[in-house]
This record gives structure tokens, sequence and C-alpha cells, in this order.
């Protein structure tokens, strides 16, 4: 069976629950579409990481995305850093996580779906997202059409951002033929360590594996773009129960996994973000000025669906394929 029900609130917010046998979700329309919870009911867990000094409360438009960051699942667009764009302010990651959607709910037989909503504050846009869940998998699709009002053209970053639980058995897995390192998070491996092929970062002291998660009292963090992928997905399977979460995507609109990991060293946080990207790096000045930016055209519509999967017995992943079926386990 599949429920989905509006009749709950969080911490002041109206909420969506669904559930079917495989999971649990709770999304937050009303702080900018956000998915919040996540329990795989099979391993018994909560597969995000919620900031245990930061609940969700409203945020206003311009806010400092640092502080007001409370975990769980946000997207990012037009940008990461803040800037100005042909003289328009773009806020501290984007326009969309402090905003409220629109939202309504339909559920056919075995078939639920949550259509969200809403029109750009310092872009001319239209974001919808139709996320449809069914009640024998344990899979949904978002379904995203992104629509640019306006004659001109529109540079942007448009990022995922499901900060996810993680221990000391947890793995990352991204099928990345080159990963570069931001310049300001190479500490861990050694100022002169500016990129690496995945798995393996060669140090001075011997190869790192990078699909490690290293333990909180490590104290550091990692931020580094993985490039050249050679498929559309990313995993991170939690190895004490040996179940995971991965999305697949169209990487030929998600053309990046950015992976961030706050490992004790920020904040002392402890969570790994899988970040699927349209283009890096995080400022998008730098993406504009070195071509590695998305641009939609004027008057022109984006569509393109992603799958969210979770899967058991594994500890790690060697592939999923574009439905979101884990292929091949290790």
């Amino acid at each position: 069976m599949i429920h989905i029900d509006s009749t709950y609130t969080w911490r002041g917010f109206r909420a969506v629950l669904v559930e079917n046998p495989y999971y649990r979700a709770l999304f937050l329309p009303e702080l900018g579409g956000k998915l919040w919870s996540l329990i795989d009911k099979k391993s018994d867990r909560e597969v995000l990481w919620h900031n245990p000094r930061t609940p969700p409360r409203p945020a206003f438009y311009g806010a400092a995305y640092d502080d007001w960051f409370c975990g769980g699942w946000d997207e990012l667009f037009p940008n990461d850093a803040p800037t100005s764009i042909s003289g328009e302010p773009y806020p501290d990651h984007g326009e969309w996580w402090a905003m409220p959607f629109d939202w309504h709910i339909d559920q056919s037989g075995s078939t639920a779906t949550l259509t969200m909503s809403r029109r750009g504050v310092v872009t001319d846009t239209t974001i919808q997202k139709t996320f449809t869940f069914h009640a024998d998998t344990p899979t949904f699709s978002i379904a995203y059409r992104l629509q640019n009002h306006q004659q001109q053209p529109l540079d942007y970053l448009w990022k995922l951002h499901p900060a996810l639980a993680i221990n000391a058995r947890s793995r990352i897995d991204i099928p990345a033929t080159a990963c570069l390192i931001d310049e300001g998070f190479r500490g861990r491996l050694g100022a002169e360590v500016t990129s690496f092929t995945w798995p393996h970062a060669q140090t001075g002291t011997g190869p790192v594996d990078m699909r490690v998660v290293p333990p909180q009292s490590a104290q550091t963090c990692d931020f580094y773009y993985g490039t050249g992928l050679s498929a559309g997905w990313c995993a991170l399977t939690d190895g004490v129960t040996q179940s995971g979460f991965g999305l697949s995507f169209d990487p030929d609109v998600f053309r990046s996994v950015w992976v961030f990991g706050a490992y004790g060293g920020w904040r002392n946080h402890y969570t790994t973000i899988l970040e699927p990207c349209t283009g890096y790096p995080y400022r998008l000045e730098d993406a504009i000025a070195q071509g590695s930016v998305s641009r939609i055209a004027g008057n022109a519509v984006l569509q393109t669906t992603l799958h969210v999967t979770l899967y058991q017995q594994a500890t790690g992943v060697a592939a999923i394929d574009r439905h979101g079926v884990v292929t091949q386990v290790l």
C-alpha cells in the first residue's frame, strides 16, 4: 500500500507524510520544498542527517545558509556562494531553499504524487517538481520542469543537496573519472594534492581511499567535484546495517557530483552531502568564466527526471541504472 497524508505539522510547518512498506518520507513544502526525513524501514534507520543544534525554522530570503542549515535535503538554484550577476544580487545558496512552495497531492490506487512549484525571486523562472511514489518499490522518482520566462539566456548552477547520516563504516561511491579538490579544502590530503583520479588520492605518504568516510574525530572537511561521469548516479552505503541511499540522474543535465564531507572539521558536524550539480565550481562567476556552468535559453523549458532508491545487503555500489535500480552491489 501507499499512504500520503497532508494533515501533519512539524515544528510549525505544514508537512506531507508518504509511506509504503520500504520507507517513510516527510516533506516540508513551506521550507524550500525540503525532504526533511527519509526513514529506511527495512534497516530501521534515518537516512538523512539532522543538525542537532539547528532544527527547521522559518528562514528569510537572503539568509546566511550555514546558520539555517538544519539538514535534510535542500536544492540550490541558481548559485551556491552569494554573488552578483549583471548587477543582480544572488542570495547565499540560491533562491529556493528559504522560500515556500505551492503544493498539492494526488493518489490513484497504488500510486501517489506530490507536486511542488514556485516562481523565482531574482530569476524570472518557475520550478516544478513532481514526486511519484509507488506501493511496491523502494524507489521513487522526481520529475523536474524548469522554465525560463525571460528572453535572455540564464547561466546557473542547480544542485541537489541531501545531507546524509554517516558513521565511520560508511562508503561513498560515484562513477567519476576525475576529482578536483576545492582550493579551500586541501588540508586533509596536503596542499599539493589538488586533484585525484577516483577513488584513490595519491599523497606523499601513500594513497587515500576517498570512498571511506573518516570518523568525526578526524576533525577535517572534504570538498571536491567529481567530473567526467561515466554514468549518472551516486550512492552512500551504511556499512553497519549494509543498507544505502542512491540517486540516479541524467549526466547530460547533472554533469558533476560534488562531495562535501563535514567530519568534525566544520562546526563539529558529521555528515556527507552528495551533490549532483549542473556545473562547478561553487562560485557561479568562476563557473561562468571557465565555461563549466549550465545555461538555459530564453523562453526555454528544461525537463529531467531522477530516481531515489534505498537498497539492502550491500557494503557498496558499483552501478545504478537510470530507473534507480541498483544493478551491482559489493
